[in-house]
Protein backbone atom coordinates (compact mmCIF):
# COMPACT_ATOMS: atom_id res chain seq x y z
CA UNK A 1 0.00 0.00 0.00
CA UNK A 2 1.40 3.79 -0.81
CA UNK A 3 2.50 5.69 1.73
CA UNK A 4 1.73 9.28 2.15
CA UNK A 5 3.66 11.31 4.75
CA UNK A 6 1.62 13.15 6.88
CA UNK A 7 3.18 17.19 6.00
CA UNK A 8 2.23 16.17 2.61
CA UNK A 9 -1.25 14.30 3.39
CA UNK A 10 -1.89 18.19 5.30
CA UNK A 11 -0.99 20.16 2.20
CA UNK A 12 -2.93 17.43 -0.53
CA UNK A 13 -5.90 17.62 1.67
CA UNK A 14 -6.23 20.96 3.99
CA UNK A 15 -8.34 21.89 6.66
CA UNK A 16 -11.43 23.17 4.28
CA UNK A 17 -10.63 20.50 1.65
CA UNK A 18 -14.11 18.86 2.04
CA UNK A 19 -17.27 20.99 1.70
CA UNK A 20 -21.29 20.38 2.32
CA UNK A 21 -23.05 20.64 -1.13
CA UNK A 22 -26.82 19.78 -2.08
CA UNK A 23 -26.31 16.25 -2.85
CA UNK A 24 -23.34 15.30 -0.49
CA UNK A 25 -19.69 16.52 0.38
CA UNK A 26 -17.42 17.82 -2.08
CA UNK A 27 -13.99 16.95 -1.68
CA UNK A 28 -11.03 18.94 -3.44
CA UNK A 29 -7.38 17.02 -3.72
CA UNK A 30 -4.68 19.50 -4.43
CA UNK A 31 -1.54 17.55 -6.27
CA UNK A 32 1.42 18.87 -3.94
CA UNK A 33 4.00 15.80 -4.85
CA UNK A 34 4.16 15.66 -8.89
CA UNK A 35 2.49 15.39 -12.09
CA UNK A 36 0.32 12.66 -12.22
CA UNK A 37 -0.56 11.03 -15.72
CA UNK A 38 -3.74 8.61 -15.72
CA UNK A 39 -2.63 6.57 -18.34
CA UNK A 40 -5.47 3.89 -17.38
CA UNK A 41 -8.73 3.67 -16.10
CA UNK A 42 -10.21 0.15 -15.32
CA UNK A 43 -13.37 -1.39 -17.57
CA UNK A 44 -15.37 -1.16 -14.46
CA UNK A 45 -13.84 1.65 -11.85
CA UNK A 46 -16.40 0.09 -8.86
CA UNK A 47 -14.27 -3.08 -9.03
CA UNK A 48 -11.14 -0.71 -7.57
CA UNK A 49 -12.06 2.31 -5.61
CA UNK A 50 -13.70 2.12 -2.22
CA UNK A 51 -14.96 5.00 -0.31
CA UNK A 52 -15.31 4.59 3.42
CA UNK A 53 -16.92 7.66 6.00
CA UNK A 54 -16.91 6.93 9.54
CA UNK A 55 -15.96 3.19 9.34
CA UNK A 56 -19.15 1.98 6.99
CA UNK A 57 -18.71 1.09 3.68
CA UNK A 58 -20.52 2.93 1.14
CA UNK A 59 -22.37 1.01 -1.04
CA UNK A 60 -21.89 0.74 -5.14
CA UNK A 61 -25.16 1.83 -5.85
CA UNK A 62 -24.43 5.53 -3.96
CA UNK A 63 -20.58 5.21 -5.11
CA UNK A 64 -21.86 4.77 -8.83
CA UNK A 65 -23.06 8.42 -8.53
CA UNK A 66 -20.00 9.96 -7.66
CA UNK A 67 -18.68 12.67 -9.93
CA UNK A 68 -15.00 13.60 -10.43
CA UNK A 69 -14.02 17.04 -11.65
CA UNK A 70 -10.73 17.98 -13.55
CA UNK A 71 -10.14 21.26 -15.10
CA UNK A 72 -13.60 22.16 -15.29
CA UNK A 73 -14.80 18.97 -16.84
CA UNK A 74 -16.89 16.34 -14.74
CA UNK A 75 -16.88 12.55 -15.30
CA UNK A 76 -19.13 9.85 -14.12
CA UNK A 77 -17.74 6.21 -12.78
CA UNK A 78 -19.20 5.19 -16.13
CA UNK A 79 -17.30 7.67 -17.88
CA UNK A 80 -14.10 8.34 -16.43
CA UNK A 81 -12.25 7.18 -19.55
CA UNK A 82 -12.31 10.39 -20.63
CA UNK A 83 -9.47 11.10 -18.66
CA UNK A 84 -6.81 8.31 -20.39
CA UNK A 85 -4.19 10.96 -21.43
CA UNK A 86 -4.36 13.44 -19.32
CA UNK A 87 -2.20 14.70 -16.64
CA UNK A 88 -2.32 16.46 -13.34
CA UNK A 89 -0.68 18.94 -13.00
CA UNK A 90 1.61 20.18 -9.76
CA UNK A 91 -0.79 22.55 -8.12
CA UNK A 92 -3.63 21.14 -10.40
CA UNK A 93 -6.81 19.83 -8.53
CA UNK A 94 -9.35 16.72 -8.14
CA UNK A 95 -12.71 17.37 -7.03
CA UNK A 96 -14.62 14.17 -5.92
CA UNK A 97 -18.77 14.81 -5.73
CA UNK A 98 -19.87 12.46 -3.06
CA UNK A 99 -23.86 11.63 -2.83
CA UNK A 100 -24.06 11.50 0.50
CA UNK A 101 -27.18 11.86 2.72
CA UNK A 102 -26.22 11.86 6.17
CA UNK A 103 -23.45 14.51 6.78
CA UNK A 104 -23.37 17.93 7.37
CA UNK A 105 -21.63 21.54 7.25
CA UNK A 106 -19.66 21.51 11.12
CA UNK A 107 -19.42 17.66 11.52
CA UNK A 108 -16.54 16.27 11.63
CA UNK A 109 -16.10 12.95 9.73
CA UNK A 110 -13.04 10.33 8.73
CA UNK A 111 -12.97 9.75 5.12
CA UNK A 112 -11.30 6.73 3.42
CA UNK A 113 -10.78 6.36 0.04
CA UNK A 114 -8.69 3.68 -1.37
CA UNK A 115 -7.43 2.64 -5.28
CA UNK A 116 -7.65 -0.84 -5.42
CA UNK A 117 -4.63 -1.27 -8.41
CA UNK A 118 -1.90 -3.68 -8.16
CA UNK A 119 0.03 -0.68 -5.98
CA UNK A 120 -2.92 -0.35 -3.46
CA UNK A 121 -3.10 3.56 -2.77
CA UNK A 122 -5.16 4.53 0.25
CA UNK A 123 -6.03 7.90 1.90
CA UNK A 124 -7.51 8.61 5.20
CA UNK A 125 -8.50 12.13 6.53
CA UNK A 126 -10.63 13.40 9.58
CA UNK A 127 -11.92 16.70 8.66
CA UNK A 128 -14.66 18.83 9.63
CA UNK A 129 -17.37 19.35 6.88
CA UNK A 130 -17.17 22.97 5.77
Amino acid sequence: MSYIPKYILKRMLPKDCIKAVDDGVEITFLNVISPIAIEEIPDNPLDYIEFIVDGKAIPDDVVKNVKISMDDEVATIDNLKQYIGRTIPVGGKLIINLPLADVSAGEEHEFDITLKTDNPFNIKVKRKIQ
